[in-house]
């Protein structure tokens, strides 16, 4: 009896191994391609706007794939023509398989460093080894079609015209941007606004109201928020510092040494968020399908964000506070942290924080945590009582930091949150 006891618990143990080899991976094999992709980003320096195109695509297509195993599609309610000469066999396929190798389909198309994307897939390959045969080649190369598909389609996204259009013209008047200190770099992606948006309907959809008026007159609106600006400058708050250092976020920040310049890897806004994203993912232990959900949904948000942020930066092209400043006020002064090369209307930071932190209560609602996102560049991790006071007190920093008025940072605020509440609204009709 005590035999056929052990071989009827060891055909118990031998099926109950198969049924899970052939279910879906657990979600922390995409949350290492997320720390992957946003290593990526740092090695390759890309600017905010570029590495949110690198964020987007791979997270569109990896929920693209596991709403196939429901029957289901985005992207053929994104473009009519998507089905067109798709033929997809289902058969033993894996959908968390075939998704994380659409997902390295795509990274690899977007990124420099190919050859990272290349371990990435040798990972993926490792990790499923012990699934048959069958289902390993079945769902890579599904996943290979689905993600071909895709760059088929991102190459429609018209990011060859954005990368080779006239550069910006900077107009000689004193309310426009200029370039500026410490390296006076020309500006960054002027024509970003010319992007394929993914969920927005068109670029004047939740457009931010016109800044104050221009004025250097002492007694104007425009003066008085810049003077607050310079006000915060030259206070040297100690906390205001520190989160201003903790939301810098800024990819490429240069230093120089005698005639020498040198720059850090620093993850950008988007970066920051999308770990954020991860780290919540984690702690409410998401399965797969419904974390490729709030990654896609933050990068669309962010990405269809930027665009809509950049289309107002360089319709206003409002000039920044180091320059009104130093025009105006105090010919010395200088930011606390560096300006970076595009106008100041709408704040940037507040745009990515505001669609990202509404996107994330949607789905974790408004709860307390802690972000170490910043731990790996040597700042300790900092805890919010919620999403929102974090996106608040990333908008704040840029007025910390020296770079942004108020105004900008407010109307960039709600600028986002409008995007990120139909980022997520628009998504759920369509994944039904």
């Amino acid at each position: 009896m005590r035999n056929q006891w052990v071989l009827l618990l060891g055909f118990i143990f031998i099926f109950s191994n198969c049924k899970q080899d052939k279910g879906n991976l657990d979600a922390s094999f995409l949350h290492h391609f997320t720390n992957k992709v946003l290593e990526i980003s740092m090695e390759d320096i890309y600017s905010p706007p570029v590495a949110s195109r690198v964020f987007v695509y791979p997270n569109l297509v990896c929920y693209e794939v596991m709403l196939n195993a429901q029957g289901k599609s985005i992207m053929n309610q994104l473009d009519t023509s998507w089905n067109k000469g798709l033929t997809l066999d289902t058969t033993h396929v894996n959908y968390s398989i075939a998704a994380l190798q659409a997902y390295c389909v795509v990274a690899k198309k977007l990124v420099f460093s190919e050859y990272l994307v290349d371990s990435m897939m040798t990972e993926l390959k490792i990790k499923i080894s012990h699934y048959p045969t069958k289902v390993q080649k079945k769902s890579l190369d599904f996943g290979d079609v689905v993600g071909t598909k895709m760059i088929d389609w991102i190459k429609k996204d018209n990011y060859a015209y954005v990368k080779s259009a006239s550069q910006y013209t900077m107009p000689q008047t004193d309310s426009t941007w200029i370039i500026t200190p410490p390296n006076f770099d020309k500006a960054l992606e002027p024509n970003w606004n010319s992007f394929r948006f993914i969920l927005l309907d068109s670029l004047r959809q939740f457009y931010p109201p016109r800044p104050p008026v221009f004025s250097t007159n002492k007694q104007s609106e425009f003066y008085n928020e810049a003077f607050k600006v310079y006000q915060e400058g030259i206070k040297q708050d100690e906390e205001h510092h520190s989160i201003a250092k903790f939301w810098d976020c800024n990819p490429n920040e240069y230093f120089t040494s005698g005639h020498n310049t040198y720059f850090t890897h620093r993850l950008s806004p988007a970066g920051h968020w999308l770990n954020i994203a991860k780290e919540r993912c984690l702690e409410g232990k998401l399965d797969f399908y419904n974390s490729s959900k709030v990654y896609a949904s933050i990068g669309i948000a962010i990405f269809d964000g930027i665009i809509s942020c950049w289309n107002a930066k360089f319709t206003e092209q409002l000039v920044r506070p180091i320059t009104y400043i130093n025009r105006n006020i105090d010919l010395k002064w200088t930011p606390f942290i560096q300006t970076p090369p595009f106008p100041e209307y709408t704040s940037g930071h507040s745009v990515i924080s505001g669609a990202s932190s509404t996107v994330l209560i949607h789905y974790f609602g408004d709860a307390s945590f802690t972000d170490s996102t910043e731990v790996q560049f040597g700042i300790e991790a900092r805890a919010f009582n919620s999403l929102t006071e974090a996106a608040e007190q990333a908008s704040i920093s840029r007025f910390y930091g020296g770079i942004h008025y108020l105004f900008g940072l407010s109307e960039g605020l709600k600028q986002g949150r409008s995007i990120g509440k139909h980022t997520v609204d628009k998504l759920e009709l369509l994944s039904k």
